[in-house]
């Protein structure tokens, strides 16, 4: 199994009633930790990287750890880009081993979108390379993606099936309400809406902005069984407040091991903790 695109792995989904986490890495300590979680918890996963960390750390590095921790291991792992909206950088990821990319046009006119998607699935199923669309606009922030409450737009469900049958996309992200980063007040979530687009859909449904849901809203997402469900800000977030506390804590053992060791733990058991939220442990024998 080990490293895979994500078409079968999210085609699964449908028929055995649960989902696929995407992390959002921001290192090899964090994508080391998200692929033993896997490991760990029997689980399929998807390791994604914003256009930020690709320019920190380099393609041949990311994509050839990505293949090299997940070697000889049950679990299926997929190394997806995640809101590409830099068509070099996403052409460039193609090229340089990632198994999946996602074309985030979602801030373009239908139409435009569609064609700009459309331009990276003909590339990338070239290199058995899948791809994620976006339609609707996700609001908060979250690396080069900063949306204000006024530009956000809530997916159309009948324009889901024209968008999948004219960009030719493998999956879809879709816009209920959910935001990047942490929520500040009371969430509201379009579930109506969702249920509507999950009905509608024959292939993988993405939802994006799962951090620091509400424990209800985010049972109620995963019971209408979308496809990926991206986590990413309390990640961020497990990874400074570790060094920050091992700082604080233990400014006599000034020691970067020591704290790494910690980023990886803690990291570690977030990922694992949502496997077993979204039903995806113990999927291999």
């Amino acid at each position: 199994m080990s490293y895979v695109n994500t078409v079968k792995m999210l085609q699964d989904t449908m028929h055995n009633n649960y989902v696929v986490g995407a992390f959002n890495i921001v290192d090899i300590v964090t994508m080391s930790s998200v692929i033993d979680a896997a490991k760990e918890k029997k689980s399929p996963v998807i390791i994604q990287t914003s256009q930020k960390t690709v320019k920190q750390l380099g393609y041949k590095i990311l994509s050839a750890s990505a293949k090299l921790l997940s070697e000889n291991i049950e679990s299926e792992v997929a190394l997806i880009l995640d809101h590409g909206t830099d068509m070099e950088i996403i052409k460039n990821c193609i090229h340089s081993g990632w198994s999946a990319v996602m074309v985030d046009g979602s801030s373009k006119p239908f139409e435009e979108n569609i064609r700009t998607t459309k331009e990276i699935v003909n590339i990338a199923h070239k290199y058995n390379v899948s791809v994620e669309g976006e339609l609707g606009h996700i609001g908060g922030v979250e690396e080069h993606i900063k949306i204000s409450d006024s530009d956000v737009k809530l997916t159309d469900p009948e324009k889901i099936l024209e968008f999948k049958k004219l960009s030719g996309v493998d999956s879809l992200a879709v816009a209920i309400g959910t935001q990047h980063g942490l929520y500040k007040g009371k969430v509201t979530l379009d579930f109506a809406r969702l249920e509507r687009i999950m009905k509608i859909a024959d292939f993988p449904i993405v939802i994006h902005g799962c951090s620091d849901l509400p424990e209800e809203d985010l049972k109620k997402i995963i019971s209408f069984n979308p496809s990926k469900m991206n986590i990413s800000t309390e990640i961020k977030h497990v990874y400074l407040n570790t060094y920050k506390d091992y700082l604080c804590n233990d400014n006599n053992n000034y020691e970067p091991i020591n704290a790494i060791k910690l980023v990886y733990e803690n990291t570690k058991k977030l990922v694992a903790d949502y496997m077993d939220k979204f039903g995806s442990s113990n999927r291999y024998n």
